[in-house]
């Protein structure tokens, strides 16, 4: 028999590139083993591997969906939160300055005001959140600081820019006048007595909308103008009791009455409510021109002034950087003629500095939530809520009323009367349980995307895991199946290379 293969040669007979196959094939299923993947590579995954790019291109839109919505649900939880005790500061106020509430102090404030200052620089705090470098009542300008300081607003920064008390002060000295009667002229001779707006019809003080008696003796003719006026004429004697009755529109957009009353006695402990009867006609006239004089003096210095501080109020705080407050034209400011005109940034406080373009407050920031939805969860400083309730704080804060001024009550009054109408936030005004719904409807649309998007992620990962992973045991087995393959191939070759011709025979 002839034997023709060698020991060499049956080694080489056993493949040896098999070997180094198996080897590698060993190695990356340790690999496998080790890190649970199927391949370090794409092109590793054969066929699936466009399946595997398409689920994790969609799983990285869902995860960046899903940080975008943490993001915004945190906002819009401290934004929330914001408007709810700026609410709850707005309540307050109106129970703190319930009617009756005015004693008299050594400072002029009454506690009610002490506690709308305090109030008014919480809600300025509450407007300055901050979240991670965002302001979040900011509107597009989020790296911007939306209201400024409580001493700027109301003092002004002492070099031209004017503060609320300034404006507040203007304003009262257009709206009462030279002679302090509301930019109204008291006269008459004999036995008439009349009350006439000023020439030129400025829109400062009273306005007179009517008079009206209940006395045969009294006539009163009322002629719309402008300038308006009211001419009443004594052409009998008024019987005790009967009234003169002189109706008056404010500044604010309110009204008041003055009803004078004729009465036999020679006082009745005031000068500006009723007229003494007197012996004859023209007595009697020149009695109630004195007592119409009293009546609007008195009238002026409190519904008139408290009218004033609320329209200064409210024109400083509808100003915004691309709208200046509105000012009185002054020096002098008490024969003003002229209608408020826009303030500069030069000479006037801007109080908010955040973005007031046009359009919604909510449009000013939004959240991609989903493919097509874009969740609205912006806010502004300057939203009517705040402004209204900013108004209010600050107009209470910075009024005085002296205990030696016998008007200071009525006064305090008029003025607190106004501002629980305001933060009563009639019907039309914006309220702030209106923002807090909003920011709740945002809330409820990102949880749902959010709950819509962790179950698709859910899914979409226990599918790639099947494309991509691996399980334990299956590499287990193949790794087992491999190693002993792998031994018996080295035991065969080994046998083969000890192979000669003197072993085998």
């Amino acid at each position: 028999m002839t034997i023709t293969a060698t020991g060499t040669g049956a080694y080489r007979s056993a493949k040896p590139n098999q070997f180094v196959a198996s080897r590698s094939q060993l190695d990356d299923l340790q690999r496998q083993l080790a890190t649970k993947k199927k391949s370090e590579t794409y092109a590793g995954l054969g066929m699936e591997r466009s399946t595997s790019l398409d689920l994790n291109n969609r799983l990285s839109t869902l995860d960046s969906w899903l940080t975008g919505i943490q993001r915004a649900d945190v906002n819009l939880k401290l934004a929330s939160q914001a408007v709810e005790n700026f609410a709850k500061l707005t309540r307050e106020t109106v129970s703190d300055t319930r009617a009756g509430s005015y004693l008299p102090s050594s400072t002029g404030r009454s506690a009610p005001q002490v506690l709308a200052e305090e109030k008014f620089k919480q809600t300025l705090d509450l407007l300055n959140t901050n979240v991670n470098g965002r302001y979040l009542f900011s509107g597009r300008t989020a790296d911007v600081e939306p209201v400024v300081s409580y001493s700027l607003m109301m003092d002004g920064d002492g070099a031209g820019q004017a503060g609320l008390k300034q404006m507040i002060a203007e304003r009262r000295q257009a709206d009462l006048g030279t002679t302090g009667l509301g930019r109204l002229t008291a006269a008459g001779a004999g036995a008439s007595a009349t009350i006439a707006e000023e020439a030129g019809d400025p829109p400062y003080g009273f306005k007179l909308s009517g008079g009206a008696t209940n006395s045969a003796a009294l006539t009163v003719n009322y002629t719309a103008g402008p300038p308006a006026d009211i001419a009443v004429n004594v052409v009998g004697t008024p019987l005790p009791g009967e009234t003169l009755t002189i109706k008056l529109d404010l500044p604010d957009g309110t009204q008041e009455e003055i009803t004078l009353k004729a009465r036999a006695e020679a006082t009745d402990g005031t000068a500006h409510g009723s007229f003494v009867i007197g012996p004859d006609n023209n007595t009697t006239a020149a009695n109630l021109r004195a007592t119409i004089s009293a009546a609007l003096s008195r009238e002026a210095n409190t519904t008139l002034s408290a009218a004033s501080a609320q329209v200064a109020g409210k024109d400083f705080f509808n100003g915004s950087p691309s709208n200046p407050p509105l000012r009185v034209p002054g020096p002098p400011f008490d024969t003003a003629t002229a209608p408020p005109a826009p303030g500069t940034a030069a000479n006037t406080v801007i109080w908010y500095q955040g973005d007031d373009a046009a359009g919604p407050a909510r449009a000013t920031s939004s959240v991609q939530a989903d493919q097509s939805q874009l969740v609205a969860t912006g806010a502004r400083a300057n939203e009517e809520a705040f402004r209204t309730g900013l108004a209010q704080f600050a107009v209470l804060a910075v009024e005085t009323f002296p205990a030696s001024d016998a008007n200071s009550e009525a006064r305090y009054e008029a003025l607190t009367e106004r501002a629980r109408n305001a933060l009563g936030f009639p019907p039309g005004v914006q309220n702030p349980s209106e923002i807090i719904v909003e920011f709740g409807t945002a809330q409820t649309a990102l949880a749902q995307a959010k709950e819509r998007h962790t179950s698709t992620k859910n899914y979409l990962t226990t599918t790639l895991d099947g494309v991509e992973n691996v399980t334990t045991e299956e590499v287990a087995v193949q790794l087992l199946a491999l190693q002993n393959q792998l031994q018996a191939s080295y035991q065969t070759t080994s046998i083969l290379s000890k192979l000669s011709l003197t072993n085998y025979l």
